[in-house]
C-alpha cells in the first residue's frame, strides 16, 4: 500500500524543490526522505519532474532532520541540472 506523501516545497533557483519525510519500516523510529525538482507550479507528484531522488546512506532522528537533508540534497541537484544546462 503506498503511503501518504505530505511535500513540503521551496523555490530555488527557479526550480521548485519537493521534500517529503518518510518513516522508515526498520527500524521504524528513524526516518528517511524522497526529494523531488520540478517547473514552478507542476504537482510534485507528477511523472514529469526534472530529478527525483529517494534518501541517502543516513538515518534521521526525527522528520525534521530528513526534511533538512532533503532540501540540502535537492540544492545539490538544482545545481548540477542549472550546471548542466537542462532546465
Amino acid at each position: 500500500m503506498e503511503k501518504q506523501q505530505n511535500w513540503s516545497t521551496e523555490l530555488y533557483q527557479g526550480l521548485e524543490v519537493h521534500v517529503t519525510a518518510l518513516r522508515k519500516e526498520d527500524p521504524p523510529q528513524l526516518w528517511d526522505y524522497t526529494v523531488r525538482i520540478c517547473e514552478p507550479g507542476l504537482d510534485a507528484s507528477a511523472e514529469s519532474e526534472l530529478a527525483a531522488e529517494s534518501g541517502d546512506d543516513e538515518d534521521y532522528e526525527t522528520a525534521d532532520e530528513a526534511l533538512a537533508a532533503g532540501f540540502s540534497r535537492g540544492y545539490v541537484l538544482v545545481d548540477r541540472i542549472r550546471k548542466d544546462g537542462q532546465a
